[in-house]
């Protein structure tokens, strides 16, 4: 027979039973043992990090957690040719989220301007 790990007993009230019943339900988590164990391995890694190298905006990193749901989802996509890589595709959503619509437009016309001085100069 195989080792199933050790079975232990946690006291959780009805708020945070709900919140986490809730969440499961928004990320497809199957059960609540795969979730608490998911929850114990990210606040590990979260604490090494975060004790190891605080996050720093000059540092150029930043970790996110996804569900595997929405990890399948991510690769599938990226499967499908819908986008390069999932990093890509996270960043694009991002991206389209934080920059401002006209940003995108000042810029193209900034660096087609930039391109037309230095073809001049030749």
């Amino acid at each position: 027979m195989a080792d199933d790990g050790t079975k232990i007993t946690l006291r959780v009230g009805s708020d945070d039973i709900q919140l986490m019943e809730d969440y499961m339900a928004e990320t497809g988590i199957g059960n609540r043992s795969d979730f608490i164990r998911d929850a114990i391995r990210g606040y590990i890694e979260y604490k090494r990090a975060e004790s190891s190298a605080p996050m720093k905006v000059d540092k150029g990193g930043l970790f996110v957690r996804f569900s595997d749901l929405q990890l399948e989802t991510l690769s599938n996509l990226a499967k499908l040719g819908i986008c390069l890589s999932e990093e890509e595709f996270v960043r694009k959503c991002v991206l389209d989220v934080i920059v401002p619509k006209d940003a995108g437009v000042k810029a193209i016309s900034d660096a087609f301007a930039s391109a037309q001085m230095l073809a001049a100069l030749k």
